[in-house]
């Protein structure tokens, strides 16, 4: 069968002739294909926000030991709790934890004021890079809320692209209007 026969007059290369038999459209813009650059951006976008999360996760852990054996070697330098809990901005129940969980160090003969600009160098450092994980995980939250207004994923799949549970995404999604 003939797309078009020489008799019939088309309209356009994109809608139907006017014989009403079947024309060419292969050319037609789709709109699946703005649809899928969303896709692949937002996926793009989840995937880097979860490794900057991993890598200001580990940040955090590192420097947590590494301010906790501060802390710890302070006590066991003769520095007392509440000035360890003052230097820090820990409350003293969770520094005699820390300096109980170091049974193995002995005294070092450093001076009170080095280890106590050492401490609050490290929990300067420590609230730093828990307040650069907070804006991370606010920027995913944000294209979390974007990918859902605008339909571009779902829950499922918003799930494996940030590595939260899809429970996590309703539960932190609940409020917000989605298109019917």
């Amino acid at each position: 069968m003939t797309a078009q026969t020489s008799s019939a007059p088309t309209v356009s290369g994109q809608a139907r002739s006017a014989t009403g038999r079947y024309t060419y459209r292969a050319k037609a813009l789709r709109p699946q294909h703005t649809d899928h650059t969303d896709h692949a951006k937002l996926a793009h976008a989840l995937g880097v926000h979860r490794q900057l999360l991993s890598h200001a996760t580990s940040a955090i852990r590192t420097l947590t030991a590494a301010r906790n054996e501060l802390m710890a070697q302070a006590i066991e330098d003769g520095l007392t709790i509440a000035t360890v809990s003052a230097a820090t901005g820990e409350n003293m129940k969770a520094v005699r934890t820390i300096a109980l969980a170091y049974d193995d160090l002995h005294p070092s003969g450093l001076p009170r004021n080095v280890h106590l600009s050492a401490m609050k160098q490290k929990s300067d450092e420590l609230r730093a890079a828990e307040r650069h994980r907070a804006q991370i995980t606010e920027r995913r939250e944000a294209l979390i809320v974007m990918a859902l207004r605008n339909q571009v994923c779902d829950d499922l799949e918003l799930a494996s692209l940030t590595g939260l549970t899809p429970d996590h995404i309703r539960r932190s999604t609940r409020g917000i209007a989605r298109p019917a």
